[in-house]
């Protein structure tokens, strides 16, 4: 017997089947890979192509924030740090593991918030707006992965 769905997933998946998000997975920015209640993995698409994936922790959602990291595409498991997206600037200070290699550093993300209330102010576009909820935080990773601030992988010559 299956479980009943809890209030947060019911929200999630509502979020999900929202035309903003589908339009997103059609113009190819993003995809939703797995739910595997309270996470889900997403892949996001960058400026050269190469999709990466994140795992974000959703239990409490949309109220509480979710965490994202990066991840594997195909089996969920958390990447390590130096395999996270590379890149310059303010692409560099999000994709930092050395700051916290279990979190993002945004102020949409649960684990970075606490600390840094000056990005309420600061920073009030990034802020984590529930009734949008996750499709501004792929949003916000989409653009950081198609700026020119991301730096592709270097790939050998076959």
């Amino acid at each position: 017997m299956q479980a009943l769905m809890g209030a947060d997933e019911r929200a999630f998946r509502t979020h999900v089947e929202r035309s903003d998000f589908e339009i997103g997975q059609a113009k190819g920015k993003w995809r939703l890979l797995r739910i595997n209640w309270p996470t889900a993995d997403i892949a996001i698409s960058a400026r050269d192509g190469t999709e990466w994936g994140f795992k974000f922790l959703l239990d409490g959602y949309p109220a509480q924030l979710p965490n994202g990291r990066p991840c594997d595409i195909e089996t969920g498991v958390p990447l390590s740090g130096d395999k996270w997206p590379k890149g310059s600037g303010r692409f560099a200070a999000v994709f930092n593991p050395g700051w916290n290699s279990g979190a993002l550093y945004l102020p949409c993300d649960r684990l970075a918030l606490p600390g840094h209330d000056h990005w309420l102010t600061q920073l009030p576009e990034l802020q984590w707006p529930p009734a949008r909820g996750i499709i501004h935080y792929v949003e916000i990773l989409h653009e950081l992965l198609a700026s020119f601030a991301y730096q592709p992988p270097v790939r050998l010559a076959a």
